[in-house]
C-alpha cells in the first residue's frame, strides 16, 4: 500500500474566530498552522487566503504572503484554492498563474466551459489539479475529461463529505457513499478523503485502510472530538499519523508525495 498522504487545511471560506478563537485569518496565522502541520507529517498544504478584513479572497497578494512565510521554514507542497465566493474563473486562477504552486483545487462546480478552462490553464502550467468530488456526478464530468485527455492519469480526486456542523448523516451512510465514489473512481487514479462531519475519525480509519489519502485540519472541522475545540490544525495530523502507524501503514514523505503526484522539483 502506498505511503499515506496528508494535507493540511488551515482555514476556510466560511468560519472565522466567531466559531473558534484558534480559527486562522492572518497569513501569519495561517502559514504557522501550516508549518505546525508540516513538523507532524502533513506533506502537502491546501490554502485559502483572506484579505486585510478576514474575508475569502482570490488576490494573490494575500496568497503570496501564505505561501512566502511557509516556504520560508519548510518545502511542504503547495496546493492553493480556486473554491470560495463567487467570482469569474479568471479571478479564481490569478494565484496558481501567478505563483505556480505544485498543485491546486479542481473545482467541478460550474459550467462546463468554464471546468474546461480550468483544466486547460492548470494543465498548461504543469499544477497537478486535484478534482474536488463531492458527488458521484461531479465524478462522472471529470472522467469525461480525463478520457478526453484533458486531466493526466493518475488524476487525484478529494472525495469532500459533509462540514461538522450540517452533517445528520451516521457513520453507515457516510460509508456507504464512499464506498459508492470510489467504485465510480476511473482506474489508475488516486483518491483522498477530507471531512465527515462528526463521522470524520471513522472515516479516517476506514479511508487508511481502504489505501487513500487523507485531508484534515480546522479547515473541515473546528472539533477535535465533541464539544472541544481543536488549537490547531496539527493535533488532526498528529492524530492521522498515530492511527496510521497503529494499521501499519508508513507516513508519506514530501518526496514520496511529489513522486505520487508527479510533481516536478
Amino acid at each position: 500500500m502506498e505511503p499515506l498522504v496528508i494535507t493540511v487545511a488551515s482555514t476556510n471560506v466560511n468560519w472565522t474566530k466567531q466559531n473558534s478563537r484558534f480559527m486562522p485569518e492572518t497569513p501569519e496565522e495561517i502559514a504557522k498552522d501550516i508549518i505546525l502541520g508540516y513538523r507532524e507529517g502533513a506533506a502537502v498544504a491546501h490554502i485559502h487566503a483572506r484579505d486585510e478584513e478576514g474575508r475569502p479572497t482570490f488576490e494573490t497578494i494575500h496568497f503570496r504572503k501564505i505561501v512566502d512565510l511557509v516556504r520560508k521554514e519548510c518545502d511542504i507542497i503547495i496546493q492553493l484554492s480556486t473554491g470560495g465566493p463567487p467570482a469569474p474563473v479568471e479571478q479564481k486562477l490569478a494565484p496558481i498563474q501567478e505563483l505556480r504552486p505544485e498543485m491546486a483545487s479542481f473545482n467541478i462546480r460550474g459550467n462546463l466551459e468554464e471546468i474546461e478552462y480550468n483544466a486547460k490553464i492548470m494543465k498548461e502550467l504543469g499544477v497537478v489539479p486535484v478534482i474536488e468530488a463531492f458527488n458521484t456526478e461531479m465524478i462522472q464530468t471529470a472522467s469525461r475529461l480525463i478520457q478526453r485527455g484533458l486531466i493526466d492519469q493518475p488524476a487525484h480526486f478529494e472525495l469532500v463529505f459533509d462540514l461538522v456542523s450540517d452533517s445528520k448523516k451516521d457513520v453507515v451512510e457516510d460509508c456507504e457513499e464512499m464506498f459508492q465514489r470510489i467504485k465510480m473512481l476511473p482506474p489508475g487514479s488516486i483518491w483522498s478523503r477530507n471531512r465527515g462531519a462528526h463521522n470524520q475519525l471513522a472515516l479516517d480509519v476506514l479511508t487508511l485502510v481502504l489505501g487513500g489519502h487523507v485531508r484534515v485540519g480546522l479547515e473541515d472541522n473546528l472539533f477535535l472530538k465533541r464539544r472541544k475545540l481543536a488549537r490547531n490544525s496539527a493535533q488532526f495530523v498528529k492524530r492521522v499519523c498515530k492511527l496510521s502507524k497503529m494499521l501499519g501503514r508508513k507516513i508519506a514523505t514530501v518526496e514520496e508525495a511529489k513522486r505520487l503526484f508527479n510533481i516536478v522539483s
